[in-house]
This record gives structure tokens, sequence and C-alpha cells, in this order.
């Protein structure tokens, strides 16, 4: 028995086995120890890092593949909501029209000129019609509650225009959103829409579409922003009449509002503005 047989014997047998000569006397043991050279335990190391790097390989592709799933379930949701929104608000204004018609016939053939008996007989003999009617009255905090206090915050104005820089403001009015605002009509080649003074309840692309108080009842309408001049004001307080007015092109504001806030608005060719200079 050689000195690595002994060492065997005497350090691992006598430590671990009861009998530490059984294994000598079955001959489990060999004659001589073979030992071979080894990396340190590289080879280990890296199949662990492999297994490591698949896994992380793995998990990343995972979490990019459920981020792509969850921004395509983003678009779908939104389009789906946007589609709906329209149609919905689409819905809405054509049934305020045809109870705005169905209300009118009844007021002419009633003779009816006064707002409140016309509300009265409505309410009375035709409740569907007057719950499908739009109310003024419904959308005044949207503007004096809402869009007063979003406006006054974007331009960074108190109940003083000392703090106003009128630069940066027009930049900001550009870009803002005039869901809510109070617009009237200053100028327009439509001579029926002048004057037409109303709260936006949606900014459309092409249309600003307006509530607006009538003499009878209240209205939806449709202003076209091409070739029309709108104007609207922002009180300063509610003690007095200060207040800083604008006015906005439509033939320059015909985008929407999500696209106007992301917009440079640039210099650009200035022949669609002859129409406002020739009727100055």
């Amino acid at each position: 028995m050689n000195k690595a047989q002994t060492f065997i014997k005497e350090c691992l047998f006598t430590k671990n086995l009861e009998d530490p000569e059984k294994p000598i006397n079955e001959n489990r043991l060999q004659d001589t120890l073979l030992l071979l050279p080894t990396d340190g335990g590289l080879t280990s190391r890296l199949q662990k890092q492999r297994k490591k790097s698949k896994l992380n390989l793995n998990s990343l592709q995972n979490i990019s593949q459920l981020e792509n799933e969850n921004e395509q379930l983003k678009k779908e949701n939104y389009q789906r909501v946007n589609k709906n929104s329209k149609i919905a608000l689409r819905e809405f204004i054509n049934s305020c029209k045809k109870s705005t018609q169905k209300c009118l016939k009844l007021a002419h053939e009633n003779k009816i000129t006064d707002r409140k008996n016309l509300s009265s007989y409505l309410e009375k003999d035709h409740p569907a019609i007057y719950e499908a009617l739009p109310q003024y009255d419904g959308f005044v905090p949207m503007y004096k509650e809402l869009w007063l206090n979003y406006i006054k915050e974007l331009l960074s104005i108190s109940n003083s225009i000392k703090t106003l820089n009128g630069s940066s403001a027009l930049l900001k009015l550009s870009m803002a959103d005039y869901n809510g605002a109070l617009l009237r009509v200053t100028k327009s080649k439509n001579k029926s829409l002048r004057g037409i003074q109303g709260i936006v309840i949606w900014d459309s692309q092409k249309f600003f579409i307006l509530i607006v108080k009538g003499h009878l009842i209240d209205e939806i309408k449709c202003i076209p922003k091409k070739s029309t001049v709108f104007q609207f004001e922002i009180p300063l307080s509610d003690t007095d009449d200060s207040a800083l007015r604008y006015s906005i092109l439509g033939d320059r504001f015909k985008y929407r509002s999500v696209d106007r806030a992301g917009r440079k608005f640039k210099s650009r060719r200035c022949d669609d503005m002859l129409y406002y200079i020739q009727n100055q």
C-alpha cells in the first residue's frame, strides 16, 4: 500500500466507516490512485453562467414580449375608447338636434314664445323630449370651475397681469385645450354664425362643438374653424370686469387639442389671412 492508499485508509476510512479494513479486505481499494489535473472548477462555473445567461435571456424576452403585449393592449383599448367616445358624441349631438327640432315645432304649433312656459309644457306633456334636450346650465361648471382654473394655472396668472409673459402666453395658448372654454364667433364668412357664443363641449380637428343658450331652448352647434374668428376672455377677478381677451384664427387652429400639445407652430405662407385683412 502506497502513501496515497495509507492516507485514504487512515484519514477517510477511519473517520467515515466503522470498520476501516473492510474496503481493503473486499479488494475495493485499488493498488494505485490516479490523480488527474483539473481546471479548478472553471468548466462548472462556465456551465452555470451559461444557464444563468439563458435564463436571463429568456426572462428578458418574456419581459419584452409582455411589454409589447401591454402596449398593443393599451393601443387597442385607446382606439376602442376613442371610437366609442366619437360614437357616443355623435349620437348625443344627433339626439339633441332631433329633440331641438321637435321642441321648436311644438312651440310653433302651440304658439309658445316664453322659455319658462315651454319648459313647463314639455316637462308635463312631452317628458321624453324634455329630458333629451341639452341643458346649458349643466356645462357652466365645466367652464367656470375647470377651464378657467386650468387656463389661469397654464398661464401662471393671478389677479394681476403684471406676472404675465406675453410671448410665452401666446405659445401656451396655441397648445392649450379648449374643451370647456367660452367662445364667441366674431367673424365668419357664414354671416349666420356671427355673434354665436357658447361653451365648447368638444374641440375637434375642424369644428368647435358648442352648447349655446338660446331664447327658447339650448342648442348644440358645430362651428367650423375654417374662415372663422373666435374670441374668448380670461377674467382676472370675480369682483370687477377686468379680463384678458384673445382671438383664435380658425384657419390656423385646424388641429385636435392633443395634436396641438406637441406641435411647434412655425411661420409660413399667409395668403389665408387675406380674408381677415380685407374684412377689417
